[in-house]
């Protein structure tokens, strides 16, 4: 019954496992037969496996990217923070970045990916927006995208966890396509980051960089043949107020005119920051693989956030190929929670995914949280 509960199956009561299998032999359809094999094998440690098993049955059925088209280059960037060329490049690991300028809607960004996917696939039947920066405080920034793509009556709502969004929302659409909810979603995230720099803060102004990204999830053909292998998150919350944008909440609303203009903008306490992070994030990766029995050499290609240039290169550091790890940073800055999707699409956009590839998504966010998944491609 718990098997049945687990993967969103009404059963009949049932008291032993052989009946409880044959009793989802007839309710389930011939394609998730290799599901039933699997838990027949492993009679002694029955429940235990069925997240894994479930979990790997959806499929990322296309990617797409897009920037704004105006350019910023460090050397251009370097006088408005106060700070050399050189110092930006080796601070941030950024040579230039797209900004957007005149474009202050995040909206209008995001479905330009969108629309590049839905032009040769099936709509969707929701829309997951998985963005940070706001284009306002209320409706929701997923029924803008909703409308710049013309869709109708098709629901849209954010999955939100700063720059580990998309991957939240990742696992947020295997659970609801999974449940029966759901067959096709696409998430969509733009983050105009650029807009919120702090020219006071050089090292959190150089990183940003502004983009998009969209994906469509899927149920795939047969259990097994792609999606989650694991995935993991944790959090820490005593970092929550070293890295954020502290403006528009009831903490420190627009109509504190002392306090407006900064809280807008992002700050962040970069020394602070990496002395929580870091040391936190070398035991998550660690513990994460050894669990699943997995070294490095096993990762097919690595897809990170992009937080900087030397935060990337930790990941060499620990094991990691590098021509192995999707290393945007130095053409499009951070990205905020774009950065993760926009990796994959362009990877996929390189033919550096095959199927069968295990890639892994790893991140941090503001928070402070440590986000991490193996995914079968």
């Amino acid at each position: 019954v718990k098997i049945a509960d687990a993967y969103g199956i009404r059963a009949r009561k049932v008291e032993k496992r052989v009946e409880l299998v044959e009793a989802l032999k007839e309710m389930l359809d011939s394609k998730d037969s290799y599901f039933l094999e699997v838990v027949v094998g492993k009679e002694d440690n029955v429940f235990p496996m069925v997240p894994q098993l479930i979990a790997m049955s959806i499929r990322i059925a296309a990617t797409a990217w897009s920037v704004p088209p105006q350019v910023q280059t460090s050397e251009e960037l370097a006088p408005l923070i106060g700070r050399t060329p050189e110092w930006v490049l080796n601070h941030s690991g950024v040579s230039r970045r797209h900004v957007s300028g005149e474009l202050k809607d995040p909206a209008v960004l995001a479905a330009v990916a969108a629309r590049s996917i839905l032009e040769t696939h099936a709509p969707p039947d929701l829309v997951l927006y998985a963005g940070v920066v706001p284009r306002q405080a209320i409706p929701d920034l997923a029924v803008f995208v909703h409308r710049e793509l013309g869709l109708v009556g098709i629901p849209a709502f954010s999955v939100s966890s700063a720059c580990l969004s998309f991957l939240t929302a990742l696992k947020t659409a295997e659970g609801l396509i999974l449940g029966g909810t759901y067959s096709r979603i696409l998430i969509c995230v733009a983050e105009l980051g650029s807009q919120g720099r702090n020219f006071q803060e050089p090292e959190s102004a150089a990183l940003l960089g502004d983009g998009a990204a969209a994906v469509l999830v899927e149920r795939a053909v047969s259990p097994g043949d792609s999606g989650f292998e694991a995935y993991r998150m944790q959090t820490w919350s005593e970092g929550a107020d070293l890295t954020g944008v502290r403006g528009g909440g009831l903490m420190s609303p627009y109509s504190h005119a002392a306090r407006a203009l900064q809280d807008q903008l992002f700050h962040m306490d970069g020394d602070s920051l990496l002395k929580l992070t870091v040391p936190r994030l070398r035991r998550f990766l660690s513990d994460f693989l050894r669990d699943l029995g997995v070294s490095p050499d096993d990762i097919d290609l690595v897809v990170p956030h992009q937080p900087s240039g030397p935060g990337l290169g930790l990941l060499s550091r620990w094991g990691f190929r590098e021509d192995r790890i999707m290393n945007i940073i130095a053409n499009y800055g951070n990205c905020v929670a774009a950065s993760m999707p926009m990796a994959l699409a362009m990877a996929d956009e390189e033919q550096r995914l095959r199927a069968g590839d295990r890639v892994l998504f790893v991140g941090t966010s503001a928070g402070v949280s440590i986000g991490a998944a193996l995914f079968r491609w």
